[in-house]
């Protein structure tokens, strides 16, 4: 079974591919990358990852990066944008790439999230910038007739991922922060 003709939930053969940066940017407290990735964009459902070697040819770093795939889109050749958070120097070397730089990447991976055959009510839950990969979900949620409703949290306003989007394409979007600084204040 080739990738283009894949059953729903069926999986799909991940690519390792040579991506080209298209963009790094500041999102609140979190850095989003775009990178041309054809061979990946093309492959994915909601809900996979790509997995990135950080750290260029010459370094110590040996694991790759493990990144929820927040947006794909097919201008540019293929492109592929996930979100993450400087908490170490594998990251803090990704926050530090400029365009044209080149990524090794793998994926699509992982298994996609399971889609409903009917339209139904689908809430979705996500914290901090583990809410990206909920939005292509609502995408394709949306597109087989779902109402879709949001429960976004995080420690502060500035870690809340996604709020305005969640809020512009949801039903409802219930926003939570630790202290208060966004929406309800709890967990």
């Amino acid at each position: 079974m080739t990738a283009e003709r894949a059953e729903p939930g069926a999986s799909v053969v991940p690519t390792q591919v040579k991506g080209t940066v298209l963009t790094v940017r500041r999102v609140d407290a979190y850095f989003a990358m775009t990178v041309i990735a054809p061979g990946v964009a093309a492959r994915f459902r909601p809900g996979q990852f790509v997995a990135v070697a950080v750290g260029g040819p010459q370094t110590s770093m040996l694991l790759r990066r493990a990144f929820s795939i927040h947006e794909v889109r097919p201008d540019h050749g293929g492109t592929v944008e996930f979100v993450f958070a400087v908490t170490g120097p594998g990251t803090r070397w990704l926050s530090e790439c400029r365009t044209r730089d080149t990524l090794d990447l793998a994926g699509p991976l992982g298994r996609p999230f399971p889609l409903p055959r009917d339209p139904v009510n689908a809430l979705l839950v996500g914290g901090g910038y583990g809410s990206a990969p909920l939005f292509p979900l609502s995408d394709k949620l949306r597109g087989r007739g779902c109402s879709v409703d949001f429960l976004l949290g995080a420690a502060s306003a500035d870690r809340v991922f996604g709020a305005l989007t969640a809020r512009r394409s949801g039903r409802t979007a219930v926003i939570t922060t630790e202290d208060g600084s966004l929406g309800a204040r709890g967990l």
